[in-house]
């Protein structure tokens, strides 16, 4: 055991001449084939003392053993250092370029965290062809008297882009991927990224998970670069078109024969446009290519219930109490997990029938789910917040669910009802202070406020329509001008009148038309981070941006939830419109 434990960290010593908190996840350097087992191995140099050693959860991957832990020590610049070493031995199960994750301890008091790594997997049938992919004199690197270029780059490079159907129900995901195929050298710059509009969409796969495979066309081997994979859940019915994306290609070709292996690099809106100093002998060419735009039908659900909330997928549903017993004026959590496979986005609140005598509060919504899985799989959680003032036992209601099975049927599935007791005892002050507004309350207000959006609905309408279209088109940086704010929102005012869902996803997709048009965002740049990011450096002021977030905000709780708005759609429109007229001005006023 000694003389293995000794060749063991004499293996490791490369890794350890270094700082002392210098902590390390270590994998193999060369890539492993599906069906083989490897090791991962965490590294803490310097010390001997470790505790709460957390180990990540390795997804995509089957677990072997582990953690096994090795103690010892090697001589650095420094002299001798003690060396803690967790090693766990995983099986990949299939091909791709994963995440390792960092594992976590505490050393002398402190929480430290290795850093992530990756793995490359490759297929059996990948390893078998190394041999044939070692072979370079054969490669299509070489440009050969009498071939066309162009025509060599079109064989040997192209974009596709693959659903896994085109027919649909409204709520059911459609599999999207896009693929580049290369065997040349070459630099690919995303220069348009698809449109999904009418769509809600879930990344799974984009260009930071470098997921490349090698896979045979008409007899050769290809690259293949997965750019992009989405779920895209229909948010109603009717026929929608998946955009096309653009690719600018720079290929290097050379005039001899030489004993290269050709690689590609993928950028999305970063191809450098300075001229590129090539080696003797070689040339270069630019292309450029697109995906055809690819129609989705979506059919609406037939015959649906009167009941039913657009849940489709397999789901399940329980129900229970954080506390069983409480006292009066006690916060209690009423809690329903509804979990499964299918379009978690559209899962709406369950309308809770408060036993008399309870209060009950709007719920908080927590999500735990796997994009990775098509459909999505997991959790989504609903916790309703409730109190009484009188001692009793209540029942608290069992809570249905009616789902549509993709199969053609629709289902209903139901919670059991449980108890809570409520003691004699009185607790005061325990409630939040934040303001919490009941569901009682909630609807007495909208009651009251109704007769008043109704009388004045039409004369804000007519106000805003005879101002909009006075209003000059805003003019934009030279030779760059954009649609006027009110035809951004267009969409958003057409949809006014329909049902609440269509209108707050109409708006969501009006307010990041914007954003993309002035902030220059595309692919996996479009998400809220980026975008605050981006307006924070473009000089926007903090009030601006805050607006931003609570109008997305908004439409994200008005597109996935059943939650009570207080701004009424006109209010909401009218906030927006002045916010977007704010950075219009940030961005182009004066300097």
């Amino acid at each position: 055991m000694k003389k293995t434990t000794a060749i063991f960290f004499f293996l490791l010593f490369p890794f350890l001449l270094r700082a002392q908190e210098d902590f390390e996840t270590n994998v193999p350097g060369k890539p492993v084939v599906v069906g083989e087992s490897f090791q991962v191995q965490y590294i803490f140099p310097g010390t001997n003392k470790i505790t709460n050693f957390k180990a990540p959860v390795f997804r995509s991957f089957r677990f072997i053993s582990g953690p096994n832990q090795y103690t010892g020590s090697v001589n650095s610049i420094s002299g001798k250092i003690p060396v803690v070493n967790f090693v766990f031995t995983i099986e990949a199960t299939r091909a791709g370029r994963f995440n390792i994750p960092g594992a976590t301890a505490t050393i002398n008091g402190k929480p430290v965290q290795c850093d992530d790594a990756f793995v490359e997997v490759i297929s059996v049938q990948q390893s078998k062809k190394t041999a044939e992919r070692g072979s370079f004199t054969n490669s299509d690197y070489v440009l050969r008297p009498g071939e066309d270029p162009y025509e060599k780059i079109r064989q040997n490079l192209f974009l596709k882009v693959m659903v896994d159907r085109n027919t649909c129900f409204a709520g059911e995901p459609i599999l999207a991927t896009f693929k580049l195929y290369s065997r040349l050298q070459s630099t690919s710059d995303i220069v348009k990224n698809p449109g999904f509009y009418g769509f809600t969409v879930y990344d799974m796969v984009n260009l930071a998970d470098k997921e490349m495979v090698t896979e045979e066309v008409n007899g050769k081997l290809f690259d293949v670069h997965t750019i992009r994979k989405v779920q895209l859940f229909p948010l109603q019915e009717g026929v929608f078109t998946i955009d096309a994306m653009e690719v600018i290609n720079k290929v290097e070709f050379s005039r001899s024969v030489v004993n290269k292996k050709t690689e590609q690099e993928i950028t999305e809106g970063v191809l450098n446009d300075e001229e590129e100093i090539l080696n003797e002998n070689t040339e270069l060419y630019e292309t450029k290519m697109n995906t055809a735009p690819v129609l989705i039908r979506v059919k609406a659900l037939p015959n649906k219930p009167v009941l039913f909330d657009g849940a489709v997928g397999h789901f399940s549903i329980s129900s229970s109490l954080i506390k069983n017993k409480i006292a009066k004026n006690e916060e209690g959590v009423f809690e329903i997990i509804i979990s499964g496979q299918g379009n978690f986005t559209q899962l709406n609140a369950p309308v809770i029938q408060w036993p008399k005598g309870i209060e009950g509060f709007e719920p908080t919504i927590n999500d735990a789910i796997d994009k990775t899985q098509m459909p999505l799989k997991g959790t989504r959680t609903f916790r309703y917040s409730f109190t009484c003032t009188k001692e009793s036992k209540y029942q608290l209601p069992a809570v249905e669910l009616i789902y549509f099975n993709p199969g053609g049927s629709y289902k209903t599935i139901s919670s059991s009802p449980v108890i809570v007791e409520v003691g004699p005892e009185e607790k005061k002050n325990i409630i939040s202070k934040e303001k919490k507004i009941s569901i009682t309350a909630t609807n007495a207000s909208a009651s009251k406020i109704a007769a008043i959006i109704v009388v004045s609905l039409v004369v804000i309408v007519m106000i805003y329509w005879l101002r909009y279209k006075k209003a000059p088109e805003t003019v934009k940086e030279e030779n760059e001008v954009w649609p006027s704010i009110q035809e951004f929102l267009a969409p958003a005012y057409s949809v006014m009148d329909l049902d609440d869902k269509q209108f707050y996803a109409a708006l969501h997709q009006s307010a990041w038309d914007f954003f993309i048009a002035h902030f220059h965002l595309s692919g996996s740049d479009i998400n809220k981070e980026k975008l605050i990011s981006k307006m924070k450096a473009g000089g926007i002021a903090d009030e601006n941006i805050a607006g931003v977030d609570n109008i997305l905000k908004k439409c994200e709780v008005g597109m996935f939830t059943q939650a009570n708005i207080a701004e009424n759609k006109e209010e909401l429109l009218r906030h927006t419109e002045e916010v977007l007229k704010k950075i219009s001005s940030d961005l182009f006023k004066p300097t």
